[in-house]
């Protein structure tokens, strides 16, 4: 179920750094529920662009639930924010009359699902992607990943596979790096130890991993870089279901 934080949290987002990922399935009508309430003209406008319906929907959504979100830790209104793109195409917000740091943001969508995540203090990025059973997943890895990374792939299959690459894309996103770190067959995602958090240092910074396997069956993967001084517990996305 959708519940609101304490009425003070907002004013203790900068002890952490990774505060929340959500995701949400769009053909659930709490998705229509959600834009009634949090979409504004802009959010309309922008998916209108996409031809097909079902991209219209997704960029629609995905908009909607960043603002969701948002609204659970701002006291901002949900429909004033500005989320607008860095020349690189990266998401990153503006509001009027706010004076607290702005969070990182970044977005995802795939299938019926959209995702979004949000970060004080520390740039991130997240991937959610649909798990196809029918993929040509070792040919992929062989062509894209490293070779440590195409191993595991032929090892563990779709597991591995999906975890890699939403890393890999999750981190383009966070770096900075763009599209091309996904095909650069250079290692860049830590073996799977087990652990929640893997950690590695890149070019000289340190950025850390989480992956979850989702129940619809989806993948979601999210980097961001490393806060030493940041003990807090990494949340669980949140799969929104109710308002």
């Amino acid at each position: 179920m959708w519940r609101s934080p304490h009425p003070s949290a907002a004013n203790k987002l900068g002890d952490r750094t990774l505060i929340e990922i959500a995701y949400l399935d769009m053909t659930f009508s709490l998705a229509d529920r959600l834009a009634a309430r949090y979409a504004n003209a802009e959010d309309h406008q922008l998916a209108g662009r996409y031809r097909h319906p079902h991209g219209q929907r997704q960029r629609l959504m995905v908009r909607v639930l960043l603002r969701a979100i948002l609204a659970r830790h701002y006291p901002t209104p949900a429909k004033s924010w500005q989320i607008l793109r860095d020349p690189d195409g990266a998401p990153r917000l503006a509001a009027d009359g706010l004076t607290a740091p702005l969070p990182f943001v970044s977005l995802s969508h795939s299938g019926n699902l959209v995702a979004c995540a949000i970060s004080c203090g520390a740039q991130l990025g997240i991937d959610i992607e649909r798990i196809r059973p029918d993929r040509q997943v070792t040919t992929l890895a062989g062509a894209a990943f490293g070779p440590t990374e195409a191993i595991a792939v032929e090892a563990a299959g779709g597991n591995a596979f999906y975890r890699i690459w939403t890393l890999r894309e999750a981190l383009a996103k966070a770096s900075g790096a763009g599209f091309g770190l996904l095909m650069n067959r250079t290692d860049m995602v830590p073996p799977d130890s087990g652990a929640r958090i893997a950690r590695r240092s890149i070019d000289g910074t340190e950025w850390d991993f989480a992956y979850w396997r989702l129940p619809e069956p989806y993948g979601l993967g999210a980097v961001w870089r490393t806060n030493p001084a940041d003990s807090s517990k990494i949340p669980d996305p949140i799969r929104l279901s109710g308002l």
